[in-house]
């Protein structure tokens, strides 16, 4: 029972109770009405909570890393069973294990277990009935279809979101899945399409046990302060030593590391790195830590060093190879070489090409730091978009594959080997007003067309800003130039942005 400023309001109820048609959030004169010997307890959310943490503590026989759900008010537990299951006989027999000692102490538990936490609350929460992701092929199919029905609250979004997306008409999360990711955020968020990757895997999601561990650090404070870097390396190196042990132990590897050097003048300075993986190799830790060492000025005397991993991650593991005769495709060798780079030139300047869900073709691809630390800045960085939406609008082009004259397939791919970072003004003649090109101006000589296939037209929808709306051709003139141009229907001007030579 919870107060409020109309009366008591039914917070939790019992089974019994729920049968004869009480509910959450009924006013507990009505309730008592449908009951006559309705036993009525305080809603005590402090003491709830102290109460999941006990029984968090006492499940730390079957795994020691326990969460509390993030919540104003948690019912869940979270368990990491990772790499646990040759303990138990299997992923189920573990199941099996907490369900009865839940059960042995008068509790009603709902269990799923799934590959990443999202999915296992979902089950859990909204699944038909308790679920198992780990065994055989038909029990992995069973959960495939199981995670394909649940409703969108089971992504652990707001409520008003949650109704939001019903009202587009979007009942289930594999509906959700299938629309343009670009669409989703324009519309809902970042935040949504952060759920969504939590829930399938592809962003990580950190598990803070509900028993704080002890921080991942080691410091020592000089004798003397000194400005000798060999000897800042020398006392680094055994720092790191410490620390990876500690990382080694909780199979953990540090994803942002920090190091503190405190000068004797007061000041302290800090070295922040990112890494794109997990690593607890104190080798490699200590070579990241050398390379932004030669980058910083010091201040003065260093009479005290600290490092800590600030952020951390599972280890994985990596087969070795038994034939060394030639030079492995191994992506932790690249990851290395993206550390060492990002610690010698900052992690601003080493990018990756992302793509993009974009219509319009020069927003389509962008360029992305790799390490941990410089997703982070760009996180902070970017902006989110709320942006009203039409409902039931899905597309965001609309393509026309009219063709005025035909190509042959093999003579021009559909879309250009080079493009320019940004469309170039171009002159041309067309007979028509909204006719194909006939002439083009190419470094001031006028060339014929020989060949032209088009419009395809792209065209952006309202809520994404600025309109873009584009006729594009691809061309071929009597001198042997294959280009890829466009009119720009707003004003009638044309563009090259693409050659295909």
């Amino acid at each position: 029972m919870a107060n409020s400023p109309r009366g008591g309001q039914v917070a939790a109820c019992s089974n019994a109770a729920a049968g004869q048609g009480v509910h959450i959030g009924m006013p507990v004169a009505e309730a008592q009405a449908l009951v006559r010997e309705l036993a009525l307890v305080p809603h005590e959310p402090p003491a709830d909570r102290r109460a999941l943490k006990k029984l968090a503590e006492a499940c730390e026989k079957f795994t020691p890393w326990i969460a509390l759900e993030e919540s104003v008010e948690p019912e869940s537990l979270l368990l990491d069973i990772s790499n646990l299951d040759h303990l138990w006989g299997s992923e189920q027999d573990l199941a099996a294990q907490v369900e009865e000692f839940f059960t042995r102490r008068r509790y009603r538990v709902r269990l799923a277990v799934a590959d990443t936490l999202s999915q296992a609350w979902a089950l859990a929460h909204f699944g038909s009935e308790p679920a198992s992701a780990g065994g055989e092929e038909a029990k992995d199919c069973n959960l495939h279809f199981a995670i394909s029905d649940l409703p969108v609250e089971a992504l652990r979004i707001p409520r008003d979101t949650a109704a939001l997306i019903r009202q587009l008409g979007i009942q289930t999360v594999a509906e959700l899945q299938s629309l343009p990711r670009e669409d989703l955020a324009s519309r809902f968020g970042d935040a949504l399409l952060r759920r969504l990757d939590q829930f399938t895997g592809a962003a990580r999601e950190v598990l803070l046990p509900h028993r704080g561990l002890a921080a991942l650090k080691a410091a020592c404070a000089l004798d003397e302060p000194t400005a000798d870097c060999a000897m800042l390396m020398h006392v680094l190196a055994h720092l790191v030593e410490r620390l990876t042990r500690q990382l080694v132990a909780r199979d953990q590897g540090a994803v942002q590391l920090m190091c503190v050097l405190g000068s004797a003048t007061g000041r302290a300075m800090p070295l922040q790195i990112g890494l794109v993986e997990p690593s607890a190799n104190p080798r490699q830790l200590l070579e990241l830590i050398e390379l932004h060492l030669e980058t910083l000025r010091l201040a003065g005397e260093i009479d005290r060093i600290e490092i800590h991993a600030a952020v951390v991650g599972r280890l994985s593991q990596r087969q070795g190879d038994l034939f060394a005769d030639r030079w492995p495709a191994d992506p932790h060798q690249f990851a290395v070489l993206v550390n060492r780079l990002s610690s010698r030139l900052g992690h601003e300047q080493v990018l990756r090409a992302e793509l993009r869900a974009s219509a319009v073709p020069e927003r389509a691809v962008r360029l992305a730091t790799m390490t941990a630390e410089g997703m982070r800045s760009e996180e902070r960085g970017a902006r989110k978009r709320r942006v009203a939406c039409s409902r039931g609008a899905k597309r965001s082009v609309s393509m026309s594959s009219r063709m005025l004259t035909s190509l042959r397939d093999e003579s021009m791919p559909p879309r250009p080997l080079l493009l320019q970072c940004e469309p170039q003004p171009l002159e041309v003649v067309c007979v028509a007003p909204d006719g194909p090109p006939q002439f083009v101006w190419l470094e001031g000589r006028r060339q014929r067309i020989t060949h032209c296939a088009g419009p395809e037209r792209i065209e952006t929808l309202w809520w994404r800003g600025p309109s873009v709306r584009r006729d594009y051709y691809r061309i071929a003139t009597h001198s042997g130039s294959h280009l890829w141009i466009f009119r720009r229907l707003t004003d009638t001007r044309w563009f090259l942005h693409g050659t295909f030579d």
